[in-house]
C-alpha cells in the first residue's frame, strides 16, 4: 500500500530505484542477446551464459580462484599502496611548499602521458620474470592518479578557514587536522576508487607478460589453450571484485568520512 500522500506512480518510482529495475532489465537484456550470438557463433567465439556459471563454480570449487586472485590482489595491494603513499607525500610537498607544486604537476602530466605499455616494457627489462614486474607497473600507472586527487584537494582548502585558525591561535598540526584533512580526504578517497580500478586493469596485463600466477595470466593461458569459456569466467572474477571492493570498502569509507566531516 502506498504511503499517505505520495501517488502509486511516485510509489512504484521509489520501489523501481530500490531493487534496481532499469538495471535488470538492461541486464536481461543483455543475457538473451549473448544467448542468440553464442547459439549462432558458438562457444569458442563467445560461450553461453551458464558455462561460464559453470566455470566460476569449478574454479571456486577447486580453490583456483583464490590462488589467482590472492596472487594478483598481493601485487595489487604492494603496488598501489606505495603509489598512494607517495602520492600522499608528494601532494604535502606541493601544499607546504610552492616550487614542489609546480614540479609535481609536471612530474603527473609526464606519467599521465606515459602508455602503460611503456611501463610494462621497461619493467621486463629492469625485472624480468617476477612479481616487481606487475608491482612496478601498477605503481608508476596509478600514481599520477591519485597524486592529481590529492594535490586538487590540499588546493581545495579554504584559506580563510587556515587564517581563521592563526586568529584562534591554533597550532600547525591542529589546522592540519582539524582544516586540511577533513579539505582533502574525499579527493584522496575519489583518487583512490578510481585508481585501485585502474590498478586491477594494469596489473592483470602486466601479468600476460611477466609472471606465472594471477588473473592476468591464468586468463592468458585459457585463451592460449581455447578454453574461451574460461577467459569469460575470469573477467567476470575481475568484475565481483571491482564491485566488492567498490561497495564494501569504498562506499563504506565514503559514509564514514562524511559523518566525521
Amino acid at each position: 500500500m502506498a504511503a499517505p500522500g505520495s501517488s502509486p506512480g511516485t510509489a512504484w518510482q521509489r520501489w523501481s530505484r530500490r531493487l534496481r529495475l532499469p538495471t535488470a532489465v538492461v541486464f536481461l537484456a543483455v543475457l538473451v542477446a549473448w544467448e542468440a550470438v553464442s547459439r549462432r557463433y558458438g562457444p569458442y567465439v563467445l560461450p553461453a551464459p551458464e558455462s561460464i556459471l559453470t566455470g566460476l563454480a569449478a574454479i571456486v570449487r577447486d580453490g583456483e580462484i583464490w590462488k589467482h586472485t590472492g596472487a594478483s590482489l598481493s601485487r595489487i595491494a604492494v603496488g598501489f599502496g606505495g603509489a598512494a603513499l607517495m602520492a600522499v607525500l608528494m601532494g604535502l610537498a606541493a601544499f607546504l611548499w610552492a616550487p614542489a607544486k609546480i614540479a609535481v604537476r609536471d612530474v603527473v602530466t609526464i606519467l599521465n602521458s606515459t602508455s602503460v605499455f611503456v611501463w610494462i616494457v621497461v619493467s621486463l627489462i629492469w625485472f624480468g620474470l617476477t612479481n616487481m614486474a606487475p608491482i612496478f607497473t601498477t605503481f608508476m600507472i596509478t600514481l599520477p592518479v591519485v597524486a592529481a586527487n590529492v594535490v586538487e584537494g590540499l588546493e581545495s582548502v579554504d584559506r580563510r578557514l587556515l587564517e581563521m585558525g592563526q586568529v584562534y591561535r591554533l597550532s600547525g598540526w591542529e589546522q592540519f587536522r582539524a582544516i586540511v584533512i577533513p579539505s582533502t580526504i574525499p579527493h584522496l578517497v575519489a583518487g583512490l576508487k578510481v585508481g585501485f580500478g585502474l590498478a586491477l586493469k594494469v596489473s592483470v596485463v602486466a601479468e600476460i607478460f611477466g609472471v606465472t600466477s594471477g588473473i592476468g595470466y591464468i586468463m592468458n593461458y585459457s585463451r592460449e589453450i581455447l578454453a574461451t569459456q574460461m577467459v569469460f569466467v575470469w573477467a567476470v572474477v575481475m568484475i565481483g571484485i571491482m564491485l566488492v571492493t567498490d561497495r564494501l570498502l569504498f562506499e563504506s569509507l565514503t559514509r564514514r568520512l562524511e559523518r566525521w566531516r
